[in-house]
């Protein structure tokens, strides 16, 4: 068997191998959705390991590269991703042997740490690599009644709102706060080109951004807010106009329920009632890959857009 560095050439074999191990699930398994998650990201080709038995590919690791900033700080991240072993090969210690194998690759690239969000099942073999449970990120929910609004408004495009977008993935990070870095390109990568997800948004034009998504559950229809971007002319009269364009497009949407993460959460700029941030959403783990920087001690200020499973 051989463990080797993935190349373009490799896809198809990939995509193949992560139909027969994982089957059709919610997320496609493509070479389309392959290239935008792995190759058109702003930030970065991801690493990707093979174990190969002669022609075949039988295992798979992928971390998705991502960047957080604080200041003038920044964080090389990388997010465990995408991994697989053929039913033929399971139960020999490969997913561990292809991931311990890629830290020890990426640590000499002088990545930083690596976070996640492992269900249940792969939570403990990670646990045993050296992940770390950060803890469930805090959210803000709101409920309220279905009832839909038979006021119709014109739907924005994303072509109108280009000049916010690169003055926003200009402006100055925060001073005290780990936030995704807006490289130029990530709000379109992430949100306008993703290939599975139908991002809406609701805008100024000119202050600020904020971006959501319909996603029907068992518990209804949930309006998820996902990230929330403003630069410094965001002021009263912009909040007054974010919070009924906002309203609006809750009553447009017909969700009986608003989730937002509760790190970026702030009653002045959104209220969404009084029920408390409660620690419901996706559990997160950190692996650090540098012996002085302990993640786990951030001060993470994580929008419900990271930690999506994409």
């Amino acid at each position: 068997m051989q463990i080797r560095r993935a190349s373009s050439e490799d896809i198809p074999k990939i995509i193949s191998l992560l139909k027969s191990s994982l089957g059709e699930s919610l997320l496609p398994k493509s070479v389309e959705f392959w290239n935008w998650k792995h190759l058109q990201n702003p930030f970065g080709e991801s690493p990707v390991l093979l174990a190969c038995e002669a022609d075949e590919i039988i295992g798979v690791r992928a971390f998705l590269r991502w960047e957080y900033q604080e200041g003038n700080q920044k964080y090389k991240a990388l997010r465990a991703v995408d991994t697989a072993v053929h039913p033929n090969y399971r139960g020999k210690g490969l997913f561990t042997k292809l991931t311990t194998q890629l830290i020890d690759e990426v640590k000499k690239d002088g990545f930083d740490l690596i976070f996640n969000t492992p269900n249940e099942k792969s939570l403990p073999g990670y646990l045993k690599m050296g992940w770390e449970k950060w803890g469930k990120l805090p959210l803000k929910v709101k409920l309220k009644g279905p009832k839909k609004s038979k006021k119709t408004t014109k739907t924005k495009k994303w072509e109108e709102i280009a000049d916010l977008i690169t003055k926003l993935e200009n402006s100055p990070p925060g001073l005290e706060e780990v936030r995704t870095s807006l490289v130029p390109g990530y709000i379109d990568w992430r949100y306008r080109d993703c290939p599975i997800v139908d991002y809406q948004f609701v805008s100024d034009g000119e202050t600020y951004l904020m971006i959501y998504r319909l996603k029907e559950g068992k518990k209804g229809m949930e309006l998820r807010i996902v990230d929330l971007f403003y630069h410094s002319g965001f002021g009263k009269k912009q909040k007054e106009l974010l919070r009924k364009e906002f309203n609006q497009a809750c009553k447009n949407s017909g969700a009986i329920w608003i989730s937002f993460s509760g790190l970026n959460y702030d009653s002045g700029i959104l209220n969404l009632g009084l029920v408390p941030i409660l620690d419901r959403g996706p559990l997160v783990t950190l692996r650090k890959l540098r012996e002085d920087l302990n993640p786990t001690n951030l001060n993470w200020k994580w929008s419900l857009g990271d930690l999506e499973l994409f």
